[in-house]
Protein backbone atom coordinates (compact mmCIF):
# COMPACT_ATOMS: atom_id res chain seq x y z
CA UNK A 1 0.00 0.00 0.00
CA UNK A 2 2.89 2.40 0.65
CA UNK A 3 3.24 5.51 2.72
CA UNK A 4 0.28 7.86 3.08
CA UNK A 5 -0.54 11.05 4.89
CA UNK A 6 -4.05 11.20 6.27
CA UNK A 7 -5.58 14.66 6.67
CA UNK A 8 -8.51 15.41 8.96
CA UNK A 9 -10.02 18.87 8.58
CA UNK A 10 -12.00 21.01 10.98
CA UNK A 11 -13.46 23.72 8.81
CA UNK A 12 -13.83 27.30 10.00
CA UNK A 13 -16.52 29.87 9.35
CA UNK A 14 -14.44 32.70 7.90
CA UNK A 15 -16.29 32.64 4.59
CA UNK A 16 -14.03 30.19 2.73
CA UNK A 17 -16.11 27.37 1.28
CA UNK A 18 -15.08 23.80 2.02
CA UNK A 19 -15.26 23.03 -1.70
CA UNK A 20 -12.70 25.79 -2.39
CA UNK A 21 -10.34 24.35 0.20
CA UNK A 22 -10.80 20.84 -1.25
CA UNK A 23 -9.88 22.10 -4.74
CA UNK A 24 -6.71 23.71 -3.42
CA UNK A 25 -5.76 20.57 -1.50
CA UNK A 26 -6.27 18.45 -4.62
CA UNK A 27 -3.72 20.65 -6.39
CA UNK A 28 -1.25 19.60 -3.66
CA UNK A 29 -1.97 15.95 -4.46
CA UNK A 30 -4.59 15.11 -1.84
CA UNK A 31 -7.55 12.91 -2.75
CA UNK A 32 -10.92 13.46 -1.06
CA UNK A 33 -12.19 10.54 1.01
CA UNK A 34 -15.24 9.80 3.11
CA UNK A 35 -15.03 8.18 6.51
CA UNK A 36 -12.55 8.62 9.31
CA UNK A 37 -10.30 10.93 7.29
CA UNK A 38 -11.14 13.70 4.85
CA UNK A 39 -8.15 13.54 2.48
CA UNK A 40 -5.27 11.19 1.68
CA UNK A 41 -1.88 12.04 0.19
CA UNK A 42 -0.04 9.09 -1.38
CA UNK A 43 3.75 9.18 -1.28
CA UNK A 44 3.85 6.49 -3.99
CA UNK A 45 7.08 4.49 -3.77
CA UNK A 46 8.81 7.01 -1.50
CA UNK A 47 9.21 6.69 2.25
CA UNK A 48 8.87 10.31 3.38
CA UNK A 49 11.33 11.85 5.78
CA UNK A 50 10.27 13.93 8.75
CA UNK A 51 11.16 17.00 6.67
CA UNK A 52 8.94 15.78 3.80
CA UNK A 53 5.96 15.35 6.13
CA UNK A 54 6.53 18.71 7.80
CA UNK A 55 6.90 20.38 4.40
CA UNK A 56 3.57 18.91 3.33
CA UNK A 57 2.05 20.27 6.55
CA UNK A 58 3.48 23.71 5.72
CA UNK A 59 1.84 23.60 2.28
CA UNK A 60 -1.50 22.61 3.84
CA UNK A 61 -1.17 25.49 6.31
CA UNK A 62 -0.55 27.88 3.40
CA UNK A 63 -3.72 26.64 1.67
CA UNK A 64 -5.75 27.11 4.87
CA UNK A 65 -4.38 30.55 5.77
CA UNK A 66 -7.26 32.89 6.56
CA UNK A 67 -9.93 30.17 6.30
CA UNK A 68 -10.31 29.54 10.03
CA UNK A 69 -9.83 25.82 9.37
CA UNK A 70 -7.53 23.64 11.44
CA UNK A 71 -6.16 20.22 10.56
CA UNK A 72 -4.44 17.09 11.73
CA UNK A 73 -1.90 15.09 9.68
CA UNK A 74 -0.98 11.45 10.28
CA UNK A 75 1.75 9.91 8.09
CA UNK A 76 2.49 6.18 8.12
CA UNK A 77 2.72 3.07 5.95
Amino acid sequence: MGWRTYLVMYFGTNGVKTSEIAKKLSKLGFVTKLGGVDFIYEWNDKQPTKEDALGLGDRVADVLAGSGAVFNLDTHD
